[in-house]
């Protein structure tokens, strides 16, 4: 583990105080916030007691992520990874949406923060979308692509794409797309590939997401962390590989 995954799980171990720089690297936002997005974040209370305070130059990631959620809408690099792109093409796509009768300021909740209805409007606006479902998050990131050429004219490369950073380390044929982020590596995680991670955040927030090769590299720091009382059930697999097998 590098010196500064360390110094991310020993915060995360500790409690929702963390680093403000962890603001901009897991959540891609920018510290500290300004005018309306300030004011809504400090008028808000989460729904949930007992947080201890946080240091000036800390921020408590519970209440951001209450805030988030409550508000419904998320970052930039997160809206990417529920597309499967990375954040620089999301402004592609926003640009885009006139020509399917959307209008880009009902998504820019603030600056960098976006409504999380995108990714269910643009499934029900895009020709060829409509009524149709998907296997899988592979499924619905490769046919959105293809329609997002279609129909907004947004071409994205293969290097614009956010694939998962397991997937690419296993040499998997088929690379998994992304759709969150590891809270310790901060690499694009797919859902394939990841575990959950117990640092006593309240059930109300979405789970704190660990690669499973990740944790199979460094099992013995990990292993007190984990979620639930059982290991990953294809643990095996990843432990061959961090050790160095086929």
């Amino acid at each position: 583990m590098h010196d500064h995954e360390t110094q991310r799980l020993d915060f995360l171990k500790q409690g929702p105080c963390a680093p403000a720089e962890y603001l901009s690297d897991y959540y891609g936002l920018t510290s500290p916030f300004e005018g309306e997005l300030l004011e809504d974040y400090n008028a808000w209370t989460p729904p949930f007691r007992g947080q201890p305070p946080c240091t000036q130059t800390q921020f408590s990631r519970w209440k951001l992520e209450s805030f988030l959620q409550a508000k419904r809408i998320v970052s930039k690099k997160w809206m990417g990874a529920r597309l499967g792109v990375k954040a620089a093409i999301v402004d592609q796509i926003l640009d885009g949406l006139p020509k399917i009768g959307l209008r880009k300021k009902r998504y820019e909740a603030y600056a960098d923060l976006l409504s999380d209805s995108l990714p269910e409007d643009l499934a029900n606006n895009l020709p060829g979308l409509r009524f149709r479902t998907f296997s899988d998050h592979n499924s619905f990131c490769e046919l959105l692509h293809a329609r997002l050429l279609d129909d907004l004219h947004v071409e994205i490369p293969q290097a614009g794409k956010l694939f998962c950073a397991t997937s690419g380390e296993l040499d998997e044929p088929i690379q998994s797309y992304a759709n969150a982020f590891d809270c310790i590596t901060l690499k694009p995680l797919s859902t394939r590939h990841a575990m959950w991670l117990d640092f006593r955040k309240p059930l109300s927030l979405g789970p704190d997401r660990c690669s499973i090769l990740f944790y199979a590299q460094n099992h013995d720091d990990l292993k007190p962390w984990h979620a639930g009382t059982r290991e990953p059930a294809n643990l095996d697999e990843y432990l061959q590989v961090a050790q160095g097998g086929a």
